[in-house]
């Protein structure tokens, strides 16, 4: 054990040290460090808007359960699974790094790739699911004629989103009885927002995980002088992983769901149903 110390110690004294550090211990403590209060910044950067999301989800219940219930929750609730297994096969790529194994390295990261990826695409899919349904926040109104009581017919004035949030309810069986669809629309205002920041810190995180492949597969990440790159990547990594537990009950587990709901939901993800 004496020499396997005294060997991990030279190692860290003939590891390259930027000039302005004494040694590595205190270059990787800093690296460390540096993320946190990345981190940091990111988290004050969604709570802003989570606070903003929950103070209209306090004002509006019944608007906000309603566009809740209207989501694709069987797409979430796959995705959510696809994030934390993600979250594991980062930490398996970091214990890898630390027994010296470039080529398992290399196998967690991509398979936190194909993961992450696997979520985006879901994710996409989702979104041009809710297109179709007419889920998208619009000022739009159609005309329709409907009888006045005395033979005569009116127009009246009709929005195009709130008749499909009542269409996407119905098919759900969830009454639609006292809804502002207006605040419906604020919902998925805050739906789009949240959502949409949490993708692009996924696309982020893909294309440094392919930077750290890349690296990897040149044997960048020797131990225990490099592996403290991939070490904070896996930091921003789980960050973004509980972003989106927090997404799910605040934006898809608001309204009313049930288990054949989700699967109904997954499986028109697939093509499977309308």
């Amino acid at each position: 054990m004496a020499a396997s110390a005294t060997a991990h110690a030279g190692e860290v004294n003939q590891a390259p040290v930027a000039h302005h550090f004494d040694n590595l211990l205190q270059q990787q403590a800093t690296v460390r460090f540096g993320m946190w209060l990345f981190l940091i910044t990111e988290v004050l950067f969604f709570a802003g808007v989570i606070c903003a999301y929950t103070v209209y989800r306090i004002w509006y219940p019944r608007e906000f359960e309603a566009g809740s219930a209207a989501l694709n929750v069987g797409i979430a609730s796959v995705n959510t699974f696809l994030l934390l297994a993600s979250s594991l096969t980062i930490t398996l790529g970091i214990r890898a790094c630390y027994e010296g194994s470039a080529g398992r390295l290399r196998l967690w990261i991509l398979a936190t790739m194909v993961l992450g990826t696997a979520f985006l695409g879901l994710k996409m899919r989702e979104y041009y699911l809710d297109y179709e349904e007419g889920l998208i926040p619009s000022q739009a109104k159609f005309v329709e004629w409907v009888p006045d009581g005395n033979g005569q017919f009116v127009p009246v004035h009709r929005s195009v989103f709130g008749e499909a949030v009542k269409k996407a309810l119905e098919k759900e069986h969830v009454k639609t009885d006292n809804v502002n669809f207006d605040r419906v629309q604020l919902f998925f205002m805050f739906y789009y927002v949240m959502t949409g920041l949490h993708v692009l810190h996924m696309v982020v995180g893909l294309g440094l995980l392919l930077w750290q492949y890349i690296l990897a597969s040149t044997g960048f990440f020797n131990y225990p002088q490099r592996y403290i790159y991939i070490e904070v990547m896996s930091l921003y990594w789980h960050f973004v992983d509980i972003v989106w537990i927090f997404l799910v009950p605040l934006l898809y587990l608001a309204g009313h769901h049930t288990f054949e709901q989700a699967v109904e939901g997954f499986k028109q993800a697939l093509g499977m149903t309308h």
